[in-house]
């Protein structure tokens, strides 16, 4: 956990490592979308975004003004999204001046890949019928059904998100990547649950069967 409250410090260090690095390739202007901001601003703008999350990671409970844990733990991932969507963003943008060949599709699927591992980490602690989970019929009716697969899910994204990021930078194919990892990972999670539910009423009928 100390690790997960530190992943945006950890951005910022590689931030300002990679910034270094790479300042003297960077043109006085990166243009993106609609703007064209100096090199200057478009790096202090972000060094103040990194270094705002790594503070705000240390404190959820000041941001959820609330003690629940699990609260906290889902305001602490929110933060850790947002600067890996920042921290991604930022390195796609430069590479191109690094010599690295990266489009902004290819920095999607790295964002979603890593989106996925974060997910991953908090996936099992959804509260039953939470807001955010899979929420298929059958999950919904069956609590342990729930538990079941929302702990499936944590633990497969994690793998399914890392080799999502590693495809994204050997193989051409950007939709290719999206079904070898989110794809893939949403299907067998959904599979995962449906056996998972006739199981728990297998299981239940047994039980019921054995008090008669």
């Amino acid at each position: 956990m100390k690790l997960y409250r530190s992943l945006n410090m950890i951005f910022l260090i590689i931030f300002i490592a990679g910034t270094a690095l790479c300042f003297k390739y960077l043109p006085g202007e990166i243009p993106l979308f609609m703007q064209s901001p100096s090199r200057g601003v478009f790096i202090g703008i972000c060094s103040v975004i990194f270094l705002a999350l790594a503070i705000a990671a240390f404190f959820p409970h000041k941001i959820s003004q609330n003690d629940n844990e699990v609260r906290n733990d889902i305001t602490l991932t929110v933060i850790n999204l947002f600067g890996l969507g920042i921290f991604l963003f930022y390195f796609v943008t430069i590479a191109k001046y690094c010599g690295l060949q990266m489009n902004y599709m290819k920095g999607i699927v790295l964002i979603v890949g890593g989106l996925m591992v974060l997910v991953g980490n908090f996936l099992p602690q959804m509260p039953y019928r939470s807001r955010i989970g899979f929420k298929l019929p059958w999950i919904l009716k069956d609590k342990l059904c729930w538990q079941k697969t929302h702990r499936f899910a944590g633990y497969t994204a994690i793998p399914f998100g890392l080799i999502q990021c590693l495809l994204a930078l050997f193989v051409p194919n950007d939709d290719l990547v999206f079904l070898l990892g989110l794809g893939i990972w949403i299907i067998i999670v959904c599979i995962y649950s449906l056996i998972a539910y006739y199981q728990n009423k297998g299981n239940c009928k047994n039980y019921i069967k054995n008090i008669k």
